[in-house]
């Protein structure tokens, strides 16, 4: 039986699971030459590694993640580090660049090669070392949720998961299934996950840097792609063992699950 998600995005069950990696990137949207990336996994990612777990095809789940029947919390596990990567590479998509046709009249088959006499460009990439961070999710699809949390629980995956670029393989393990309750505070609460909403929603506090970005959260089908419809504004802290503190009267509904406070969105 799947979740059911309140007016205010709250659910009444949730998956936990921990995702982590030796490295990260997740790209940042409108830059090109240097490929920047966000500090935390955009909502958008999190649902294309979920349904690459269940095999979902692609632009097949975007309504199963749509702003009222999906909720997803993350709270960084580790400090957010990044490093630059210089690459240099050579374009691989055959309808850009090839060279000619391997064959003859004599085979039936011909074999077209990338065209490797071309100059190579240099990239640089920004990429998250040692990434790690705690997914709550609850889906309102009852179909996808039941083989989400089957594959979750068993340790499999019809694609391999990994945060953001497919060589940046990723191990989910720790997962529990939970019921999140409302924490109702009369001053201030500390938040461990991100927290939807501006850095004036935040209270500062003596030796924490709050970060804040903005990603895609959900997008739909369009044109036989896809596009996003919504982005997130939210805050997060540069230290695992720091906490965003926000305010009893913003806009947030934080919540409990396991031993932490998080916000849905």
């Amino acid at each position: 039986m799947s979740p059911d998600i309140d007016a205010d995005g709250v659910p009444d069950r949730c998956l936990s699971f921990t995702v982590k990696s030796t490295w990260g990137h997740f790209k940042r949207v409108g830059r090109s030459a240097t490929k920047q990336t966000y500090r935390v996994p955009p909502r958008t990612t999190v649902a294309g590694m979920l349904a690459a777990i269940v095999g979902a095809e692609r632009n097949s789940y975007y309504d199963t993640f749509g702003a009222d029947n999906a909720a997803i919390a993350i709270t960084p596990l580790s400090d957010i580090r990044t490093v630059n990567i210089p690459t240099v590479g050579l374009g691989t998509d055959p309808k850009q660049d090839v060279t000619t046709n391997v064959g003859n009249y004599y085979s039936e088959f011909n074999l077209t090669y990338q065209n490797t006499e071309g100059d190579r460009q240099l990239h640089a990439y920004e990429v998250l070392a040692d990434p790690a961070y705690r997914i709550d999710v609850a889906l309102e699809d009852n179909d996808f949720y039941e083989e989400l949390r089957d594959h979750l629980e068993a340790g499999t995956a019809v694609y391999p998961p990994s945060l953001g670029k497919s060589e940046y393989l990723a191990t989910i393990d720790d997962v529990q299934a939970g019921h999140p309750e409302r924490v109702n505070a009369d001053t201030q609460l500390d938040v461990d996950s991100v927290v939807p909403g501006s850095l004036s929603d935040t209270i500062p506090q003596s030796g924490v840097t709050y970060g804040v970005e903005r990603s895609p959260a959900v997008m739909e089908r369009h044109n036989g792609g896809r596009r996003t419809t919504r982005f997130d504004d939210y805050v997060y802290t540069q230290q695992a063992d720091s906490t965003v503190q926000i305010g009893a009267r913003t806009d947030a509904i934080p919540v409990s699950v396991e031993s932490r406070t998080v916000v849905f969105r």
